[in-house]
């Protein structure tokens, strides 16, 4: 991959800002170091503060330690219009092969950032004119007006949810009285764990600590014989019953938790935990509760991990404590990190590429290790061989397989390239022998195999275009799992049919016959929603992934997993519960009705295991405590429904209004103009952070990157007025759904009182974004149409409506930046960093404001 600035593609210009040295502080004031803005600028700080102080940013700056760490994509993106590649590094303190690996590596951010670079100048201080100075003081009298006490009302720094990732939910409906059955829980009582393990020790320890610190009571952890008062931890391998299935037996002076296995005591004492909580204090009722665990597999993200090199970083920790404590809390039992190969080992062909390989594989080991303490396994991401340049092949010739641009594949037809496949893979496992497993993907992505990029499946590769592509991507698989299994027989190997589409060449039979040469000891993963049909506002498609408001499971999928069933194979579902593209900027959508009708149909599909997110949708949330009432089967296998989970959790007064509350916003999400066009290139993730202009920019919307003023590219395959109406309706329906939480607020119980308020947070700022989505595209349909006509009352028409919806996008942005302001997750996703900072969102309001002087000018001499 060159590096180097496109001359024909000029950085765009943002008049809004008197000039682009104010624009570059201000996108970067807090996220860098004054000593480095005035290096950059080739000044002296002082005279950056002073530019900071004349825009009206805060002086002396906060500086967030964490930007340049974990927020880089968001420096890089704020700056690839203002500053050269030169200057850009300058920045970033980096070299230049760094930012290279990092736009090619860190989640395609190449291709996000619309694979080029614009070209622009230097800018470098200067002091400013006269005119600059009155320029900046009406700009300071703007934020002025809008913002009036910005530092005050803020309550929340950027990546403050690192250190909070959310207590366990309060989900008790009030204390209740102590009821003559109840049997109370106090320091009488102790814990007797199986002498031979060390694990459900550590289990039972936790449990101890979590206990202590809830109800300020301690109970002892013992291996000694039971005896009264005792909560017995007894394993029991039943072959018939699925993994982590338990039995609770409560007695007035005796509880007995037995389990197949180590992770389902764990499981069961998370539920004696959860069924306190309910009760109000550490009290439980005399039962026997069977639980069978429905999905056996509870795959997620992390919220926050760095995407490009995890485990070279050991303080970049993708998995802290506090949330892997959270999320098994939640019933997930393993988690994902993106790896490639031949940084995990010692590859002789390339040795610099797998430099710091034992540093990886130490810092996988203690992660590994870690999660295990709370019944969570690890899984890679693979996506292999990965492609090489083609200066690669100059020396290996005979690895050379399909060409595209720079880069060729390691072709897998090759010997040399199977057993790198292979022993790679097997040196993992043995470096890693408690690695739980890992997932594949074979087609699209990266470039891998010989067909994983081939467009319409035809390689250029001679010795693959002799094979079928289900032939090659089902030999990857296998060399995988020869690879696995000769170190780790029992290593989970999930094979996703991600990119295995009808729309990319993939015929049901061709599938069909994918599965078919699958080795039949895989998991088979496949997208639950894949190819599900649709029909909105008149205009027909399909499904291809990343959908909360098309509830699958659709018959693609199903077909495939009973194709695999006939084989033996268990089953995975691939799913979004939390969030999609659709609205990436929340940690969840809380539309539970769609949640739950997910689930339900998932269940009577009978998949062995669900992948709870993409990188986007891994933060322990509401929806997420919803769907785990799903995990398990109990007694007759009755699932506690959404009506029932909001009154426990608000209490009998509010219950009503909330669960009215979520069907409103499922009802308002199928109102989704759905399209992966829509998905990927409509501003509904960056939301009101994204400018409107008054001129056409020229540019094409990027992959979850930048919109900029595409609408064609937004709208995908709906016209333009039916795109703008449904984001239109769905705003309309989700603030309806927020009126009744307002209704609701002055009814919730005490106790619910964080939970609400988190719910009530998430669910404005996700209308913010859906309503800003449609102010922005009716803007720009009339800019376009006001630029061409010729009717002076046409054009004043135009004039007074594109006022109108300015002035209501600068009410929704100020909605967002009040929300933003106190609650660090808005607008954050893990592989694309912040989508905004409460600064772009004020410069949101000053380029509204800009653009609304412009038009009211032109107004005056119609």
């Amino acid at each position: 991959m060159m590096l180097q600035e496109d001359q024909s593609a000029r950085a765009l210009h943002f008049p809004h800002f008197p000039t682009r040295q104010q624009a570059v502080v201000w996108r970067n004031w807090e996220l860098v170091s004054v000593e480095r803005l005035a290096l950059v600028l080739g000044t002296t700080e002082d005279n950056i503060i002073e530019l900071a102080r004349g825009m009206g940013l805060r002086v002396p700056p906060q500086v967030g330690k964490y930007w340049l760490k974990r927020g880089y994509i968001t420096i890089i993106r704020r700056n690839w219009h203002l500053l050269p590649i030169s200057q850009l590094l300058t920045l970033l303190g980096w070299t230049e092969e760094r930012l290279v690996y990092t736009l090619k590596e860190d989640d395609f951010l190449w291709i996000k950032l619309g694979s080029m670079k614009p070209f622009t100048q230097p800018v470098y201080f200067r002091p400013l004119t006269d005119g600059e100075q009155a320029a900046t003081a009406q700009m300071r009298a703007v934020l002025k007006k809008h913002f009036p006490s910005p530092v005050e009302t803020s309550t929340a720094s950027p990546f403050d949810f690192l250190h909070d990732f959310g207590y366990p939910l309060q989900i008790t409906a009030g204390i209740k009285p102590i009821e003559a059955d109840d049997i109370v829980i106090n320091q009488a009582w102790q814990i007797v764990y199986p002498q031979s393990s060390n694990k459900v020790r550590k289990f039972a320890e936790y449990f101890a600590q979590r206990f202590a610190q809830q109800w300020q009571e301690t109970i002892a952890v013992t291996s000694d014989a039971a005896r009264k008062n005792t909560i017995e931890l007894k394993l029991d391998p039943v072959p018939s019953l699925s993994s982590e299935s338990h039995e609770i037996i409560i007695q007035p002076d005796r509880v007995c938790i037995t389990a197949v296995d180590e992770e389902g005591l764990l499981r069961g004492l998370q539920w004696i935990e959860r069924q306190m909580s309910l009760r109000g204090g550490p009290r439980l009722k005399p039962q026997t509760v069977n639980r069978r665990t429905r999905f056996e597999l509870r795959l997620i993200y992390s919220y926050s991990a760095v995407y490009g090199d995890p485990l070279l970083e050991p303080e970049l920790d993708p998995y802290p404590d506090e949330l892997l404590a959270r999320l098994s809390s939640l019933g997930v039992n393993g988690i994902w990190l993106h790896a490639v190969l031949y940084q995990l080992f010692p590859w002789e062909k390339t040795p610099d590429l797998s430099d710091h390989w034992e540093e990886r594989i130490k810092n996988l080991r203690k992660l590994v290790a870690r999660a295990a303490n709370f019944g969570i396994g690890v899984y890679l991401y693979f996506n292999e061989p990965r492609a090489m340049p083609l200066s690669f092949f100059a020396r290996f010739p005979e690895l050379k397989g399909h060409t595209l641009e720079e880069q060729a594949a390691l072709c897998t037809s090759c010997d040399d390239a199977k057993a790198y496949l292979r022993n790679g893979v097997s040196h993992l496992f043995e470096q890693v022998p408690d690695l739980a497993g890992l997932f594949t993907i074979t087609m699209s992505e990266n470039l891998t195999n010989c067909y994983s990029k081939a467009s319409h499946l035809t390689t250029n590769c001679p010795r693959c275009a002799k094979r079928t592509p289900q032939e090659v991507v089902s030999e990857v698989n296998q060399l995988i799992v020869d690879g696995a299994h000769s170190a780790k027989p029992d290593a989970q190997i999930i094979c996703w049919t991600w990119g295995y589409a009808r729309g990319a060449g993939w015929s049901r039979e061709m599938l069909d016959e994918a599965i078919l040469a699958f080795p039949q000891d895989v998991a088979l993963m496949c997208t639950s929603e894949e190819d599900i049909p649709f029909n909105i506002a008149g205009v027909p498609g399909r499904v291809l992934d990343y959908s909360m408001s098309i509830v699958g499971p659709g018959e693609r999928s199903e077909q495939s997993w009973a194709v695999g069933r006939e084989r033996g194979m268990t089953t995975v579902a691939k799913v979004q519960l939390n969030t999609t593209w659709e609205c990436a900027a929340v940690p969840y959508l809380p539309a539970m009705d769609l949640v739950e009708e997910h689930l339900r149909k998932l269940a009577e599909s009978k998949v062995d295991g669900l992948m709870l997110s993409w990188t986007l949708g891994g933060y322990p949330s509401l929806n997420l405590e919803l769907a785990s009432d799903y995990f398990w089967e109990e007694n007759k296998g009755i699932i506690v429904d959404s009506e029932e989970f909001s009154k426990r959790l608000f209490g009998s007064r509010a219950f009503a209004f909330v669960t009215e509350a979520w069907t409103y916003f499922s009802q308002a999400l199928r109102e989704f103009p759905f399209h992966l066009g829509v998905l990927y290139y409509a501003p509904q993730n960056i939301g009101p952070a994204n400018l409107l202009y008054l001129e056409p920019t020229g540019y094409k919307a990027t992959m979850v990157g930048i919109p900029y003023d595409d609408l064609n590219s937004w709208r995908a395959i709906y016209p333009a007025e039916v795109f703008e109406d449904q984001f239109m309706r769905l705003a309309k329906k989700w603030r309806q759904g927020l009126e009744l939480l307002h209704q609701a607020a002055d009814l919730v119980d005490e106790t619910g009182n964080a939970v609400f308020a988190d719910l009530m947070n998430v669910s404005q700022a996700a209308y913010c974004h859906f309503q800003s989505t449609g102010l922005q595209a009716r803007f720009v349909r009339l800019r376009n149409r006001w630029l061409k006509s010729t009717d002076p009352k046409g054009r004043k028409r135009y004039v007074d409506e594109m006022i109108q919806i300015i002035d209501e996008e600068i009410q929704v942005t100020k909605a967002l930046y009040k929300i933003a302001s106190c609650d660090s997750r808005i607008g954050y996703e893990a592989s694309n960093h912040y989508f905004y900072t409460a600064l772009d969102l004020q410069e949101k309001v000053v380029n509204c404001q800009y653009i609304k002087d412009q038009l009211e000018e032109q107004r005056r001499c119609m």
